[in-house]
């Protein structure tokens, strides 16, 4: 079986979940015998992976210059056509809309696309007009909202990564369910450092030995609440003495300012990016992980979280409670609720019998790993092939 697989991440560009899945969902088809060509814009120098079924071809594109997605989306035609001439695809796997589809099919042979989140629903909360308008790589481009109608209607099958999601299409374009499965991300499982010792980790960042709560996400985007965060820990420190840790890229200076003017700016540490060894010991040492994200097709991070043991409170939005049950591994709240959410997490920071009890719930929590995501990928291809 061969497979043309077109993402917009690759590592080392991976912006946030789309990157993640396409890294590890192609090694894993890979290794399931599925031979794999990945079509990626060469941006940061995209890894040219040596493994066994999988070749990546990267396109490409002036760094220097704007409009990235478009040089990629003008590239891939040609290339992808000269490639299919040697390789013979069996079917092109889109991952996301990474691709502006301006004809109905690329190729003549079936076309499945991976929906992280419906783009539509960024609609609903309040993005500012002219970030929308310059945003022109990412998705909150309105050109790619336009384009997202016709990127679903012109696939055979759709991986959709969460019940929410699968219903956000069918509610937004009317999609028959029949043609859309539902697979859920796998997680790579770490084995947890039993001999970590909280205040020595924290001791060796730099970080002052107090109870801490985390934020991992991309900060500047508008999404992802992290001023709601801030708002709502300044309630927190009326009553308790805490840091908040914020791991992520991004350019931070406005949050800067604004912890300043909330004077809170002595408790907030800003880590920027940080490895996947050093995530997995933050959010093991952490008292509380917190997802203030207006939007989640699926909640990575809050499924790294819970598989770390730590306890989360999030907002009730998108995917998330599929991933958490109010009391049992984690606190729910209504969106934007800035007092919601400071008295939920000063009743974990103070309830140390209910916060041990969601640790331990956590602790045993077993997601899928990524060869049962790539196992069920794999069986969808050969449906569309029978």
């Amino acid at each position: 079986m061969k497979i043309a697989f077109v993402t917009y991440e690759y590592p080392p560009f991976i912006m946030g979940g789309a990157g993640i899945y396409a890294k590890n969902i192609t090694e894993k088809l890979a290794e399931l015998g599925v031979e794999v060509t990945v079509f990626t814009p060469n941006i940061n120098d995209t890894e040219n992976k040596h493994l066994k079924n999988l070749q990546v071809i990267p396109l490409n594109v002036n760094n220097k210059i704007p409009f990235k997605a478009l040089q990629f989306w003008l590239a891939l035609p040609k290339v992808l056509r000269k490639e299919h001439l040697k390789n013979k695809f069996d079917l092109v796997h889109f991952n996301g809309i990474s691709y502006w589809f301006m004809q109905k099919k690329l190729l003549n042979i079936p076309q499945v696309l991976t929906v992280h989140h419906v783009i539509k629903e960024t609609n609903k909360h309040n993005l500012n007009l002219i970030s929308t308008l310059f945003d022109i790589n990412g998705e909150n481009n309105f050109l790619i909202q336009l384009i997202e109608k016709r990127a679903i209607n012109n696939v055979e099958k759709i991986v959709a990564v969460s019940e929410f999601t699968k219903t956000q299409i069918i509610k937004f374009y009317k999609f028959n369910s029949e043609k859309i499965k539902v697979i859920p991300h796998g997680l790579e499982i770490y084995n947890r450092t039993s001999s970590l010792n909280s205040e020595e980790f924290k001791v060796e960042l730099g970080l002052p030995n107090k109870q801490m709560l985390l934020f991992v996400g991309r900060i500047n985007d508008p999404r992802k609440g992290l001023k709601t965060l801030l708002m709502a820990f300044k309630r927190v420190l009326d009553k308790t003495d805490a840091i908040l840790v914020i791991v992520g890229n991004g350019d931070k200076t406005r949050f800067l300012e604004f912890s300043k003017k909330l004077d809170i700016s002595e408790n907030i540490f800003f880590m920027g990016f940080v490895n996947d060894t050093a995530l997995n010991m933050l959010y093991q040492v952490c008292d509380l992980y917190i997802c203030p994200s207006k939007l989640e097709g699926f909640g990575l991070t809050v499924l790294e979280a819970l598989t770390n043991g730590a306890p989360v409170i999030a907002f009730k939005v998108g995917a998330i409670p599929e991933l958490i049950k109010d009391g049992i591994n984690g606190l729910l709240i209504d969106v934007d609720d800035t007092k919601q959410m400071s008295q939920a997490i000063s009743l974990l920071l103070k309830d140390k019998h209910l916060k041990d009890k969601i640790k331990r719930n956590n602790r045993d929590y077993k997601p899928k790993n990524w060869i049962v995501t790539a196992e069920e990928t794999k069986k969808l291809y050969i449906s569309l092939m029978e």
